[in-house]
């Protein structure tokens, strides 16, 4: 084991100047360092998609991001329709609206009565 003029040794308070233990704590650190970069590398490159989190255990990807592209392409005409059906909702309205304008406005008291005595 190296150790500097001092016999101090060249390995970190971490390792309790054990070796073995040293490089076990540094494969550790390289498994997961690559687990965390490699992951989503992969996930983003074959399948399109990045996982919104990674644990111990797994990584886990939005559940929306497992919907098929045709479910997404069903949604969008859906509200394409939807629009359309409230732009000639809303024509509709302002057609009436300005109509309404238009027309001369009646007194809504009661009308004279007429009488002659």
């Amino acid at each position: 084991m190296p150790q500097d003029a001092k016999g101090n040794s060249d390995l970190p308070a971490i390792a309790f100047e054990q070796v073995g233990l040293y490089r076990m704590e540094m494969a550790l650190l390289v498994f997961y360092g690559e687990l965390l970069l490699v992951t989503p590398a992969f996930s983003g490159l074959m399948w399109g998609r990045l996982p919104t989190e990674i644990s111990m255990r797994s990584a886990r990807f939005a559940e929306e991001a497992d919907r098929p592209a045709d479910a997404n392409r069903t949604a969008v005409k859906e509200l394409e329709q939807t629009t359309r059906k409230l732009t000639e909702g809303l024509k509709i309205a302002n057609v009436e609206i300005k109509r309404l304008k238009r027309t001369p406005r009646r007194d809504s008291a009661q009308p004279e009565v007429k009488s002659e005595r």
